[in-house]
């Protein structure tokens, strides 16, 4: 372990010292060795949730075994939380088999002082510049929001875009009311889908009614994907389009072009 010790400059003191331990070179040199030690575990839900409640630390997400991906929970998301949504987040994607996936969590007990994450970034990549492409890549970004939707898709989502070919099991046979099934499938969806339907959407005016309370949609018997979802919802909204970019959907009352754009329905 490596230890800084200083003495009082100004003053010597008999019989006086100080010296503190240097956390971050201990970090920098022993945790990615602590890590490549490990063994990893599939990013399942059963093994997320076997992990301590309210740990927090470092972590890895590897693809096929390769580091692609280093993160730090805090004390509101621990583990736990943030897995999961990785978890969640990585299905339906082209390219990507959520079955090639797994993870590594050290809980860090010395931790608020430092940046973890960024220790770790910065000394896997000096020890191998290729590992943690993931990072710096967009993934796990926010929504850009309404009126965003000319720029650039993200690194991640141009790599692995998402794939509405997959079967949506929330959606079930029958009749639905269009808004309840709607934010539903938002709910369910493991990437992101944005509507609106309200009247007079931006106008600013805060007695907006939703265009789609009174619509009525029937789904077929079979299991449908989210391409079928939104020939469906197009039928049923003369005069909307469907939008698919390589990470999310938009549906609004419109018809317009977009660069980045893979897929229209209308």
């Amino acid at each position: 372990m490596t230890l800084q010790h200083s003495t009082q400059s100004a003053t010597s003191i008999l019989g006086y010292g100080e010296f503190e331990l240097d956390i971050e070179s201990v970090l920098r040199e022993q945790l990615p060795r602590f890590f490549g030690g490990m063994n990893a575990a599939l990013l399942t839900q059963s093994n997320v949730q076997s992990l301590p409640a309210g740990a927090k630390g470092a972590y890895l997400l590897l693809h096929r075994g390769v580091p692609v991906y280093a993160g730090k929970t805090d004390s509101r998301h621990g583990f736990r939380d943030r897995l999961n949504r990785h978890w969640y987040t990585l299905q339906h994607r082209k390219n990507l088999h959520i079955g090639d996936m797994t993870f590594k969590a050290v809980r860090v007990m010395v931790f608020s002082n430092f940046d973890v994450e960024a220790i770790l970034i910065s000394e896997m990549r000096r020890q191998a510049p290729q590992n943690l492409e993931w990072n710096d890549s967009g993934f796990g970004s926010n929504d850009p929001g309404r009126n965003r939707e000319g720029q650039e898709p993200a690194k991640f989502d141009k790599d692995y875009p998402i794939d509405i070919q997959r079967p949506l099991n929330v959606i079930h046979a029958g009749s639905h009311n269009l808004q309840a099934l709607l934010a539903n499938v938002k709910a369910e969806l493991p990437y992101l889908l944005r509507y609106d339907g309200r009247r007079g959407a931006n106008t600013g005016r805060a007695n907006q009614q939703n265009l789609l309370s009174g619509v009525n949609v029937t789904v077929p018997a079979e299991l449908i994907s989210m391409k079928d979802f939104l020939t469906l919802v197009i039928k049923a909204l003369p005069g909307w389009q469907a939008t698919v970019f390589p990470g999310r959907v938009i549906l609004y009352c419109e018809k317009q072009d977009y660069q980045f754009a893979t897929r229209y329905f209308r």
